[in-house]
């Protein structure tokens, strides 16, 4: 089985850049429903790596867990990517209020 401690930090390094990049991202939307767009995203995201951490825990393997990497850098890219779009639309409304 996998240690708990182990667990929690793969969560917690996992779904704190997550956050920050889904709050980025969704603070740039002017839709009324921004934050029900901010928690689909964030479900959608995380599904993947929740799912494949807890399925470890449940069954566990021997040698290494080559899908929970891979869960794990796809929440991290698609991290990057939310907080690469927010930057890119913050630098756009600056400019645009510039002129």
């Amino acid at each position: 089985m996998t240690d708990p401690l182990q667990i929690m930090i793969q969560l917690l390094q996992t779904l704190i850049p997550l956050t920050l990049g889904t709050i980025l991202f969704s603070s740039t939307l002017m839709s009324p429903k921004r934050w029900l767009i901010a928690i689909a995203l964030f479900i959608g995201i995380s599904a993947p790596f929740i799912y494949s951490l807890f399925d470890e825990e449940v069954h566990p393997t021997i040698g290494a867990n080559i899908g929970l990497g891979l869960s794990l850098l796809f929440v991290w890219v698609c991290s990057g990517m939310l907080v690469l779009l927010a930057l890119i639309r913050i630098y756009f409304k600056i400019k645009q209020q510039k002129n």
